[in-house]
């Protein structure tokens, strides 16, 4: 049995960790003004990220087709992998979970498990990375299926979005209701992928006071179990507004939970495909 590890470019790794884990990883197509990019390939990030900051630019994901699936398996089946763990960036907001699902129905060459990874960024990659690690030390499925479930339900991903027209082109909210119907919403929307991997509104805010506070509650109990060994992950772009949530928050973070380890990551264009250039992803388990 040879097992390969894959995510999507909506999850974060570091490159030097996805080399030695040998983890692959499935490029989302970006759309950007007609034009079709991948995270790793034909652009200039730096190019592209000047474009969609540009009036009536709006970068946005593609559908990903089985045809594309299928290559990417098939280079696997040519190098003699039995078995794909595919840690995919959450069903709510991406159509990928379900073509990934209608591929391994029908395909009978290799034995593809799928992993909802019920978040996107740093979460996601966290998961794709200990799958990688259990694989390693020479565990089947069998044996890492209840390990991946048991750390994502631990794990909590929250998004604050200014803007939800990204959302309303890609996912859903809670049961299947279009986020685009929820016009009301007011800026600093606080979303959370619940323990099911639903994508729903937890509330809406005006005051930055408010907004951390919120936060700081629903990460208590996972502190009050963890305390030093809690990881609280905050991915965003570095623009203005985001700059003042995000210090806003570490300080209220670092004074309500001194023992616990923040990290701040650069937001991949996967994710910003999904939630725009002012969404903020806080993550922690």
């Amino acid at each position: 049995m040879k097992t390969a590890i894959l995510t999507d470019s909506a999850a974060i790794i570091a490159p030097q960790i996805k080399h030695k884990l040998a983890i692959k990883t499935l490029s989302l197509p970006l759309l950007l003004n007609g034009k079709r990019y991948y995270e790793k390939y034909d652009y200039d990030r730096q190019q592209v990220k000047a474009m969609f900051r540009e009036k009536n630019s709006f970068l946005m994901c593609g559908q990903v087709s089985v045809t594309a699936i299928d290559e990417f398996l098939n280079e696997l089946i040519d190098k003699g992998y039995t078995d794909v763990i595919w840690v995919y960036l959450d069903n709510d907001i991406s159509g990928l979970g379900n073509n990934l699902r209608s591929y391994q129905q029908r395909h009978d060459q290799i034995n593809i498990h799928l992993v909802d990874s019920y978040s996107m960024g740093v979460a996601e990659g966290n998961l794709a990375v200990l799958a990688a690690k259990l694989v390693a030390q020479g565990k089947d499925w069998n044996a890492i299926e209840p390990i991946l479930k048991e750390v994502r339900n631990s794990n909590r991903t929250v998004m604050i979005l200014k803007n939800l027209r990204h959302i309303s082109t890609t996912g859903y909210v809670k049961n299947g209701v279009f986020p685009i119907q929820k016009t009301i919403f007011r800026p600093q929307t606080l979303m959370r992928f619940n323990p099911q991997g639903q994508l729903e509104v937890q509330s809406t805010y005006l005051q930055h006071s408010k907004l951390s506070r919120t936060i700081r509650r629903m990460i208590m109990p996972a502190y009050q179990e963890m305390a030093g060994q809690l990881q609280i992950t905050i991915t965003a772009i570095r623009t203005r507004h985001n700059d003042q949530v995000i210090s806003r928050l570490i300080k209220a973070i670092n004074r309500t939970f001194p023992a616990a380890q923040i990290k701040l990551y650069e937001m991949n264009l996967s994710m910003i495909a999904h939630i725009g250039t002012d969404g903020i992803v806080i993550s922690w388990g």
